[in-house]
């Protein structure tokens, strides 16, 4: 059965992004951990760098661009329950200057999760207010902007440090405990065309139509998708300017997810970050495949079970 595994999300800022999982959604961190740290190639190439860049042109064409971009690249991993991950946060320097890379553009707009019927809403509202977090109340399976009285029940949604939504659920089912969040449910992409996109889900990877907004509001399409048992694992999020045009989606980084439950297709060799956190050690898997969807977003098949 597919279900969603994981997310990546490019960050700005590492150490401001962990601390907001940590404080916020109180998540586990591993991390951070500079990949060239882990790296034999890379390793290589630190030396390099050190030296100055005059080295490192020197010796660029005999060593892998995965082992040069780890160079620059230093990540934390995130999960809610302490075993496996849920999020892997990913931060990216320039190379010249070494300055962070700053993230912009139309990628992943956010993701939902459960919470543990332990947590009480209307508390956890009051906490996230001290906490001066940016929160809305708002219908659930949506983007924070909709409230309605006569919604059976409403979520929080939040915004991460980079302005990406994070919808938080009550359980209406009680049917995990213990914790803070049971579980990551689904993730919401930004997408330039909503219907060849959904074209692409329901053929490619046999999701079904949980709903679709159309045009009830005004500049934005929301389409809902499910596995083969009814969970939501894929929400499509289209924009269109005031004078009908979509918002173009994209940006730098282009975050990617995985997914589990898929049968082995697409590239082996995707120089994404396909890692693993052991409680202890972080290494590199390679049992994973990737296919890429019709906005660019990179999808991982996930061919093995936390």
């Amino acid at each position: 059965m597919i279900q969603l595994n994981h997310i990546a999300l490019y960050v700005t800022n590492l150490e401001r992004s962990i601390r907001f999982y940590e404080d916020i959604l109180h998540m586990q961190a591993f991390g951070p951990v500079h990949l060239g740290s882990i790296s034999t190639s890379g390793q290589l190439i630190g030396k390099a760098v050190s030296g100055g860049h005059g080295l490192l042109k020197g010796i660029i064409g005999g060593i892998s661009s995965r082992a040069v971009k780890d160079q620059y690249t230093d990540i934390a991993l995130l999960s809610s329950t302490g075993s496996g991950y849920d999020i892997l946060l990913i931060q990216e320097r320039h190379p010249d200057s070494d300055n962070t890379k700053s993230v912009d553009g139309k990628t992943i707009f956010g993701f939902s999760c459960t919470l543990s019927p332990s947590v009480d809403m209307e508390i956890l509202g009051w906490d996230l207010h001290q906490a001066e977090a940016n929160f809305e109340w708002g219908d659930p399976g949506l983007d924070g902007t909709v409230f309605t009285e006569d919604a059976q029940y409403h979520s929080l949604y939040v915004k991460d440090p980079e302005g990406r939504i994070i919808e938080l659920k009550p359980d209406t089912e009680n049917t995990k405990t213990g914790g803070f969040i049971t579980s990551l449910d689904s993730i919401i992409l930004h997408v330039t065309y909503p219907d060849i996109s959904k074209k692409y889900y329901l053929e490619e990877l046999h999701f079904r139509i949980d709903s679709d907004s159309g045009n009830k509001i005004t500049g934005k399409r929301i389409i809902s998708l499910t596995n083969q048992s009814g969970k939501r694992c894929v929400t499509l999020y289209g924009l269109t300017t005031p004078d009908g045009n979509p918002v173009q989606t994209g940006g730098y980084g282009l975050d990617h997810f995985a997914l589990s439950g898929l049968e082995e297709k697409g590239e082996k060799n995707y120089p994404g970050l396909d890692l693993k956190m052991d409680p202890d050690t972080l290494q590199e898997k390679t049992n994973s495949s990737y296919i890429h969807d019709s906005d660019g977003y990179w999808i991982e098949c996930c061919q093995y079970q936390e």
